[in-house]
């Protein structure tokens, strides 16, 4: 198990972004750089042909460790892409999505 200093757990509704949650020990006002620094860290990985599980409600869980800035991910999508899209649907509504503290 990765060292995590920063955790976000998100609950991505597909059908009402705006009803998904996100669980997080993070600063609410650093949530947007720290999704935008972990997109840029998955550029370039490659395509994932992974086919994707398909469902109403995703679970993405990313983790942060400070001391080397590694991102360490978990998620139900089974789709590396379809993660990133989700992520950047969850960027595009953060004002508009529930953010909890994690506990």
């Amino acid at each position: 198990m990765p060292k995590a200093d920063v955790v976000l757990e998100i609950d991505f509704d597909v059908n009402s972004p705006e009803k998904s949650v996100i669980r997080t020990n993070a600063k609410k006002e650093k949530l947007g750089e720290t999704l935008e620094a972990w997109l840029s860290c998955q550029f370039g990985l490659g395509e994932d042909e992974s086919e994707l599980d398909k469902k109403d409600i995703y679970k993405i869980k990313i983790q942060l460790d400070l001391s080397d800035d590694s991102f360490y991910t978990n998620s139900d999508t089974g789709n590396k892409g379809l993660t990133c899209g989700i992520i950047i649907c969850v960027l595009d509504n953060l004002s508009r999505i529930e953010v909890v503290d994690l506990s």
